[in-house]
């Protein structure tokens, strides 16, 4: 079994205290709009390599990104750190020079890096989980994560959350699809990992990123046989359970394979792998960036059960602050249509809706949540009405 990872939340404290003090731009780059762009572009993404996969760390002084080796398939994992003000030439990450790594990702708190490793003599395709832990002023020794994460079969991206919990993707069900799965701390132990039921389908879902607290998954699944991977997102609610996934912004996914999602700690940028097929086969693969104003959207985090009434009573329903949240809005719009039934009233400052029905029947009052972008998420609240 794997030890339990020390809490990080002390580091994390001091890390925030540290950022108060730092200067966070990425190699002097232009911010993205809402319509992607290549990022850092022949500095990071040089055209004819195949770059992968990147992440920062917390206070966005440091990177790591991938390069994919068409000839072995083997992996190259890239380093740059931010000293004086200046970024260093991104090259080759000398804890891992020896090693067929790929897809790079930094804890919340700066101090682990995991990553996926080539298990000897697979031809390069079988990959572990694999993590780093920074010392003193240097990386220790890295150690292979154990099961239940690292099996027989092929693990491929894998990050931390603020709990230690680890998510990763993987094909250990048999039937050579990726899947989600997700693995917590159990008297400092990781035990059994799940799968996530809500989110996989009879598709590849790999290439994840969790936010640090775990209120969002972004994640690659194969949409369409003709498109390849796609981006989707999907919220979780106050209960802990994940809603259905839905497909990121059509300036986001493209025909080409849109993957390895990674986003900003400011949750301002998301960045992700493009990879470009052609007649002769993989053809380019760069990284991109956007801003998140069309990625996040606002989400149910507390459903409201169906309720029953009868006709002629009245029934005063207050309706959640938490109704609807946003990741990256703290203010909502809430609209309701009472589609005509005049019987239903809703006082948006003081959030109740007021029932007083005329007639049986089921009714759907349905409720929309509009962010400071203009992203609207609708919601229905299902009314029974009895005689």
């Amino acid at each position: 079994m794997i030890k339990k990872i020390l809490p990080f939340v002390f580091i994390v404290v001091l890390m925030s205290c540290n950022a108060d003090n730092l200067t966070v731009d990425y190699f002097g780059q232009e911010e993205p709009g809402n319509t992607p762009e290549i990022f850092a572009k022949d500095i990071i993404s040089v055209k004819g390599r195949f770059e992968h996969g990147i992440s920062f760390t917390p206070n966005s002084q440091e990177l790591a990104f991938g390069i994919f080796n068409k000839g072995d398939f083997s992996g190259t994992i890239y380093y740059s750190k931010k000293s004086r003000d200046r970024w260093t030439t991104p090259g080759v990450f000398e804890p891992l020079r020896d090693e067929s790594a790929f897809l790079p990702y930094f804890s919340p708190d700066g101090a682990y890096l995991l990553y996926a490793q080539s298990r000897p003599d697979t031809s390069n395709y079988l990959t572990d989980i694999w993590m780093l832990k920074r010392g003193d002023n240097q990386w220790e020794q890295p150690e292979k994560v154990k099961s239940p994460v690292s099996t027989l079969t092929r693990e491929s991206t894998a990050c931390l959350t603020l709990n230690n919990t680890i998510y990763f993707s993987s094909n250990r069900d048999g039937n050579g699809l990726a899947d989600l799965y997700c693995t917590s701390l159990n008297k400092g132990e990781y035990r059994d990992a799940k799968r996530l039921d809500s989110i996989c389908t009879v598709r590849d879902e790999e290439s994840i990123f969790v936010a640090p607290d775990e209120s969002y998954i972004i994640f690659s699944r194969y949409a369409t046989n003709e498109n390849g991977p796609d981006l989707f997102i999907s919220y979780r609610d106050f209960k802990g359970n994940w809603a259905k996934p839905t497909l990121l912004d059509s300036a986001i996914n493209t025909t080409d394979w849109e993957r390895r999602p990674f986003v900003s700690v400011d949750n301002k940028f998301l960045f992700f792998t493009k990879q470009i097929f052609d007649d002769k086969g993989y053809a380019e693969s760069d990284i991109y960036w956007v801003n998140t104003n069309k990625v996040f959207k606002p989400f149910v985090f507390k459903p409201i059960l169906p309720k029953i009434v009868k006709v002629g009573e009245e029934m005063i329903l207050p309706i959640p602050a938490d109704y609807f949240k946003d990741i990256d809005s703290e203010e909502l719009s809430i609209l309701f249509n009472n589609r005509g039934f005049d019987w239903a009233k809703f006082n948006s400052e003081k959030m109740i809706l007021t029932l007083t029905p005329d007639e049986a029947g089921e009714f759907d009052m349905i409720f929309t949540a509009i962010d400071d972008f203009s992203n609207k998420t609708v919601d229905n609240i299902k009314v029974i009405v009895k005689e």
